[in-house]
């Protein structure tokens, strides 16, 4: 699909927000509008305010914003949904995988908005606290090879339920993108799994956590992250200083918080920031957006160019 329809799906929908949006404030300030004059100028409603003031005019407010609030979202779902389904879908399809590829090393790609890393595949990984089934998602996959490498990059949210008394709510574990790369054949296998949280990492984000805490020789690694193994010899093997000193240089990188999982022949990188993939927005140009599938596809590329080959050497790419 070229620019000019994605610029005109995206004038639309953003005009579907912004009329709704419009609608809903006028029927607001008519309706309250309405209820203060009856209020001030009839003797019903001066007595009313003369007996209970602040129920009276919490009433005018309150009653005509609930409605507001209602015909917002039967608006929302009666069409400004429909509309930014249609200019999302068309900006996924035309540019997520057409820039992704100018970030150079990457083959075999494929792309599934809809699609994403699978709940058992993050629960037993144990990169980030999985939450409940229930509240988890995951969508906008993108895999393929980087340097004959196969990886898969996801948005990742896990959720669970609070419960407080007769309340209850739905708290968020971790919101962000999730990376599984199959090492190299040269990798050292992992025997269980071998964590490394940066210590900002709550205590819920992190959840199971392997038997041995371990420490390392590098005292700036040390306070910085925690490293948790279920086979401490195992993880002295693949933590060599080089792979201390790459954590650290893709941390710097991410500028974000981190945490890794070795799980047998697979890393899992997962990267904490309330940052959707891929997703369009009405309001932000369509240059600022491809920029910013190209910065996720360069989160990506470093991951595996810092991790696994403990270089950034092949980072030669063109601009969006």
């Amino acid at each position: 699909m070229d620019e000019k329809t994605i610029e005109a799906l995206q004038k639309k929908s953003r005009r579907s927000y912004y009329f709704a949006a419009a609608f809903s404030a006028t029927v607001f300030l008519a309706i309250t509008s309405v209820l203060f004059f009856l209020l001030l100028t009839t003797p019903s409603g001066i007595a009313y305010l003369e007996e209970s003031p602040k129920e009276m005019i919490t009433g005018v407010i309150v009653l005509p914003a609930l409605l507001a609030v209602g015909i917002y979202l039967l608006l929302y779902y009666l069409f400004v949904k429909t509309t930014y389904e249609t200019f999302n879908q068309a900006f996924k399809g035309t540019y997520v995988l057409q820039i992704v590829e100018t970030a150079g090393g990457f083959s075999n790609l494929s792309y599934s908005p809809k699609n994403g890393l699978d709940y058992n595949e993050i629960r037993d990984s144990h990169v980030v606290n999985s939450g409940e089934y229930k509240y988890f998602k995951s969508e906008d996959q993108l895999s393929g090879t980087l340097y004959a490498i196969p990886f898969s990059y996801s948005d990742v949210v896990t959720q669970y339920l609070k419960r407080n008394g007769k309340k209850s709510e739905i708290r968020t574990i971790f919101s962000g993108q999730v990376m599984r790369f199959s090492l190299p054949n040269e990798f050292k296998w992992s025997f269980g799994h071998l964590q490394i949280f940066e210590k900002e990492f709550l205590s819920n984000l992190k959840g199971y956590t392997a038997p041995y805490k371990i420490q390392t020789e590098n005292e700036a690694f040390n306070q910085r992250f925690e490293i948790f193994a279920a086979d401490e010899h195992n993880a002295f093997y693949l933590l060599t200083p080089r792979m201390l000193e790459q954590i650290i240089r893709f941390a710097d990188f991410a500028n974000c918080q981190i945490a890794l999982a070795f799980v047998g022949m697979a890393l899992y990188v997962a990267v904490d920031r309330p940052h959707s993939m891929f997703n369009a927005s009405v309001r932000q140009s369509l240059t600022k957006q491809r920029q910013l599938i190209f910065d996720d596809a360069i989160l990506l590329k470093k991951a595996g160019e810092i991790l696994l080959f403990g270089t950034d050497a092949h980072s030669n790419q063109e601009q969006p």
